[in-house]
């Protein structure tokens, strides 16, 4: 899965560049064939929304946090699988939304928050701590574990739904 990102939100969706061929003919083919395959696939993305939602609502430090993020999670009608995460909606008790909170919520944050002091006046910190480094990233607490073990899954499905559309349009054509 890769994403592209914004400050306050990500939008994931799979490394599409083994599938160009792929894209290019259902491009190709008629209009109703691409609404049918945008719906299927729109269950498969509402499907993996639900998914990275739950692992939200059970983060094991910050579950008000986390809970306000994991309610924007959004499935997108594409004909790719698509969540969307993060925005301008839902708000904590300090005035942050749900695209404030995303990224130290799902990575962890520096202790070190106000220059030399180590947590806010009331002991307690902004984000729970940063997770071990994997690769190039931090391997995350609740969204990209959950897309991990949910990838194979999600690209079987997208398969089915893909060959489903590919052979009704031969069919047809």
């Amino acid at each position: 899965m890769g994403m592209a990102e914004s400050r306050t939100s990500i939008k994931v969706v799979p490394v599409l560049s083994d599938y160009r061929p792929l894209l290019k003919a259902l491009s190709l083919m008629e209009k109703e064939a691409q609404v049918g395959l945008k719906d299927d696939v729109y269950l498969i993305s509402a499907w993996t929304a639900r998914g990275i939602a739950q692992a939200g609502f059970g983060h094991p430090i910050y579950p008000k946090q986390a809970q306000i993020v994991a309610a924007s999670v959004k499935p997108a009608r594409d004909r790719v699988p698509t969540v969307r995460v993060g925005g301008s909606k839902g708000r904590v008790s300090g005035g942050a939304n749900a695209g404030q909170l995303l990224w130290g919520n799902e990575f962890g944050g520096d202790r070190n928050v106000f220059g030399n002091l180590t947590a806010f006046p009331n002991g307690g910190y902004r984000f729970p701590p940063r997770t071990s480094r994997e690769g190039r990233g931090n391997t995350g607490y609740w969204i990209f574990p959950t897309l991990k073990v949910m990838q194979p899954e999600i690209k079987k499905r997208w398969f089915v739904a893909v060959n489903k559309v590919m052979d009704l349009w031969a069919r047809t054509s």
